[in-house]
């Protein structure tokens, strides 16, 4: 009987044994390989190289086995990251360079391409600690060839953004020109394709004409964008009109009617308090200026 009790004890201790043994070997198991090819850093090389010069080539390298697999290891996961993100800085560039964008659009395009590039590099250097030794070579190339293509990029933006801003001086200039050539209608529509960047304060300024000539073009221009007075400020331009008619002593009782009936009703167009108060305070000033001119 004892042989028996003493057998199976045995068995128990060998069964523990082979079943913690293979719980070691699992949790001491070395990690699957992951292996970096050459042809996988040029692939993501060869995208960083699509801006050359001033523009984006639409051609892509040939893929070369990027494709999520089912066994992909880590490495070909992240190397897909990269792909993927350098190819959205290039698709941004790209877009920011479309002249029909917005001021505001192009800084909020610039903002993510800074800081998508900067995780990028950040990224690739933490990668290139992680592999072995025998891909880090590659990995430096991956990394050289990426602060080449955000050095391309900050000089390409920067001649890109000199040029936005001297189309932009030409299409103000248009803008004074139309005004004072009294075509409302085009100086409006480049005013709105300017999208609030052409200050309405600096546009009375660039428009007014030393001789008090012009105001009845100046005051139809702010009744042509009274709709959107809000966005654009046009109680700003009213008050520098009304400051160098004032400060000219041209505020003659001709002027003063136009200006006048043109803030009629004006507040109706804005929601802030504040513009509201500005205009309801220089149409009380257009009223006793005209109240001057009474006998």
């Amino acid at each position: 009987m004892w042989k028996q009790v003493l057998l199976c004890v045995v068995l128990l201790v060998v069964v523990d044994s082979s079943i913690s043994l293979r719980i070691k070997r699992q949790f001491f198991a070395p990690p699957e390989e992951c292996v970096i090819s050459h042809a996988e850093i040029d692939e993501l090389v060869q995208l960083t190289k699509l801006v050359e010069g001033r523009r984006s080539s639409r051609k892509r390298p040939a893929s070369r086995n990027l494709a999520p697999t089912d066994n992909s290891d880590e490495c070909s996961r992240k190397l897909r990251e990269f792909k993927t993100s350098i190819e959205d800085v290039i698709t941004r560039y790209s877009t920011m360079q479309g002249s029909y964008i917005s001021a505001q659009q192009y800084e909020v395009l610039k903002a993510q391409q800074e800081t998508e590039l900067t995780d990028l590099m950040r990224r690739v250097d933490n990668f290139e600690r992680e592999v072995e030794q025998r891909f880090q070579s590659e990995i430096e190339r991956l990394r050289n060839s990426l602060q080449k293509l955000k050095r391309r990029l900050n000089d390409n933006l920067l001649l890109l953004e000199q040029e936005r801003a001297a189309g932009r001086r030409a299409q103000e200039a248009l803008c004074v020109g139309y005004l004072q050539g009294e075509n409302i209608e085009e100086a409006v529509k480049i005013y709105r394709a300017l999208n609030g960047t052409y200050d309405m304060a600096r546009l009375t300024n660039d428009t007014y004409q030393m001789d008090g000539n012009g105001v009845g073009a100046l005051v139809g221009f702010f009744e042509g964008l009274r709709e959107d007075a809000q966005q654009f400020d046009t109680i700003s331009g009213y008050e520098v009109l009304h400051s160098h008619l004032e400060r000219n002593n041209q505020l003659n009782r001709e002027r003063s009617k136009i200006m006048f009936h043109s803030l009629v009703g004006l507040e109706s167009f804005y929601t802030d308090p504040v513009d509201i108060n500005r205009v309801q305070a220089l149409r009380v000033k257009l009223i006793e200026k005209l109240q001057s001119f009474v006998g």
